[in-house]
């Protein structure tokens, strides 16, 4: 089991996946931001350093896809992994996240343990 004091930011407008997602997290000492859209998203990268980002794909204000590509203009987020959590099981959706800057995929529903093994790929112990 990995204890990190790594930063994810969830972007998911649904309450109740947020705090699924930060529970699931939580258990391997993950440290989670959420935003319930893209700008709120994108405001607090001003002010937070992330490792990783989650994000929905279909959310009100900005969109999971634009957010992606939006993180990605910005020099110091260039090589953080983005991962749509999505329920667009289609694979035009698939590549169309990873056009926009996307670095992986996960379909909801999704088993906990499908989302640790994804992170933990993603971000290796510090």
């Amino acid at each position: 089991m990995q204890a990190t004091s790594q930063t994810i930011l969830i972007v998911e407008n649904e309450v109740s996946n947020r705090i699924l997602l930060e529970r699931v997290l939580s258990t391997r000492g993950y440290r989670c931001i959420s935003a319930s859209n893209g700008q709120e998203a994108l405001d607090l990268l001003d002010q937070e350093s992330v490792d990783l980002v989650l994000t929905d794909l279909s959310m009100p204000v900005l969109d999971g896809y634009r957010t992606a590509q939006l993180i990605r203009m910005r020099p110091n987020l260039v090589n953080v992994p983005i991962v749509a959590v999505t329920a667009h099981a289609l694979g035009d959706e698939r590549e169309e996240a990873k056009r926009m800057g996307c670095t992986d995929y996960l379909t909801k529903p999704f088993k906990p343990r499908q989302l640790l093994e994804l992170v933990e790929r993603l971000l290796p112990a510090k």
